[in-house]
């Protein structure tokens, strides 16, 4: 296998300290090259300082986050997409309904854009990615929503404007003749993944233009249509059917996993949503650690 054509990613850095741990035992080991860190929860600080002396050949991005945690401008800030508590109250379903609202898009929209800058700067700040090579994708993949696809790219036009640079915007294009194609690929597969699949490739056509527009990169993902069932079986199965597409279509191919583990006592009230904090209790983390760890034949 090609594994230059592979990003083995891990989303979620600094959801909390014990999964960020988890992460960095990844990526010290090789065994990852490339992570997404959260800028708006309370472990970033701590999270932060745990990066140093980390390889700078791991990739880092921005994992814009609307979904939890709190915001990072003041709540009068952004007072459409947070409660009392600063906490963010919007889901997937209500950005996408935004979207198509013509009284409430502008103004929402706005202050999306708003807080992305915040949580990109954040990250600057932080000394934890470079800001002439700033790479940028979502928790949950918010940013294919066409409301919140387009603030990001309002957003990086203000970024630009201040001298940074963005190189790469993850496009969640997980392609589903892949597992059609491979056999054993459908192997006891999710009606629910297979739904958010089609969704997100739906809404990519439109990313990928604006992606074109930018000149920035246009690659595909692994890791919506196995969501919470990322085992090395699987993986052996289509990773040569994404090798293949990658080399014919001369682009990279990001796999994605959740390997970080956040324990129960780390639950805190900025995890306010029970779908969520159910997925971050999942044993499908230590699943998918354990997944990337048989995939790259280091045990750590």
């Amino acid at each position: 296998m090609d594994k230059t054509v592979f990003d083995f990613h891990a989303d979620d850095y600094a959801v909390s300290i014990s999964a960020s741990q988890d992460i960095i035992k990844l990526a010290g080991n090789g065994i990852i090259n490339s992570i997404s860190i959260l800028p708006n929860m309370s472990a970033f600080d701590q999270a932060a300082s745990m990066l140093e002396g980390l390889s700078p050949q791991v990739k880092k991005s921005v994992h814009l986050n609307f979904m939890e945690g709190r915001s990072c401008l003041p709540k009068g800030t952004v007072p459409d997409l947070v409660d009392n508590d600063s906490c963010f109250k919007v889901s997937w379903g209500s950005l996408l309904l935004a979207s198509f609202n013509p009284i409430k898009r502008g103004r929402i929209k706005r202050q999306l854009a708003d807080e992305i800058v915040a949580q990109v700067e954040k990250c600057i700040a932080a000394g934890l990615v470079e800001p002439g090579a700033l790479r940028l994708d979502s928790h949950q993949h918010t940013h294919m929503i066409p409301l919140v696809r387009d603030a990001l790219f309002d957003a990086i036009e203000r970024i630009e404007r201040q001298g940074r640079k963005v190189v790469f915007v993850r496009n969640t294009q997980d392609p589903l003749s892949i597992y059609f194609g491979t056999k054993g690929g459908l192997k006891e597969f999710s009606f629910a993944n297979m739904l958010k699949c089609l969704i997100l490739n739906w809404f990519s056509i439109a990313l990928r233009r604006r992606l074109k527009e930018r000149n920035l990169p246009i690659g595909y993902l692994c890791g919506v249509f196995y969501s919470g069932h990322m085992d090395d079986e699987r993986l052996k199965k289509v990773l040569p059917a994404f090798e293949k597409l990658a080399i014919k279509k001369k682009c990279k191919v990001e796999v994605l996993f959740h390997p970080g583990s956040v324990k129960k006592e780390e639950i805190t009230p900025e995890f306010n949503k029970p779908g969520f904090v159910n997925f971050h209790l999942s044993k499908n983390r230590y699943i998918e650690f354990n997944t990337l760890c048989n995939l790259s034949g280091v045990r750590v």
